[in-house]
């Protein structure tokens, strides 16, 4: 039986630390990341990835927690999932007391496709006035009318579901160091040629929307 993994990780004085974290297909089923920013002017930058299909299953939790003054967090994740996957995810943002001047911020795109399922929960735990927090968090469906213009354009379907899904994932993997970026890019090409396609009529049913 698969456990919950967690990795924890504390960011020390002046330290700042970005994490990637990519996951395409993967055999993990559900990952915990807690971060402890404990040194005054720590930072704490998280890139996550996420790309499923078939019956694939991901649980993906944060927990961010500013213990020192002047400390700065973002995490930023995408994730596309098809047919009945499902991603789960809970980020929180935590500041205690004395972390005055603290900066914590989640955001979450989450686009799905067939019967794919999505949550992305994002809450703020904040014990100090002077400080600056917030979150965004979207769960969405491709819009069938941009599919249909593209189309019309003379791509395949293939295509058009390629370019709408690497555009969606561009912002943060462009990010990554020039390796990690092409290795993600590679795999997020390959997950999307070997896929079942979609069939027309499909768009189609949600042609009215």
């Amino acid at each position: 039986m698969q456990t919950n993994t967690v990795l924890e990780l504390e960011v020390k004085e002046n330290e700042e630390l970005v994490y990637p974290f990519i996951w395409i297909n993967g055999k993990e089923k559900e990952f915990t990341i807690k971060v402890n920013l404990v040194g005054a002017n720590s930072s704490f930058l998280l890139y996550g990835i996420f790309l499923g299909g078939g019956n694939r299953q991901i649980i993906f939790n944060t927990d961010i927690v500013h213990s020192g003054r002047n400390t700065k967090s973002m995490t930023h994740i995408r994730a596309v999932f098809f047919e009945n996957s499902s991603f789960s995810n809970d980020g929180v943002v935590r500041i205690l007391k004395g972390a005055k001047n603290a900066d914590g911020y989640f955001a979450s795109k989450v686009l799905l496709f067939d019967q794919a399922k999505g949550r992305s929960i994002p809450s703020l735990e904040i014990d100090e006035n002077e400080v600056k927090a917030g979150h965004a968090s979207t769960i969405g469906r491709p819009d069938p009318r941009q599919l249909f213009y593209m189309r019309s354009r003379g791509l395949t379907e293939k295509e058009a579901e390629s370019l709408i899904v690497e555009g969606f994932f561009d912002p943060l993997v462009k990010l990554l160091p020039i390796t990690q970026r092409r290795a993600t890019n590679m795999q997020i090409a390959k997950f999307l040629k070997n896929k079942t396609l979609f069939t027309s009529e499909r768009y189609d049913q949600h042609e009215g929307l």
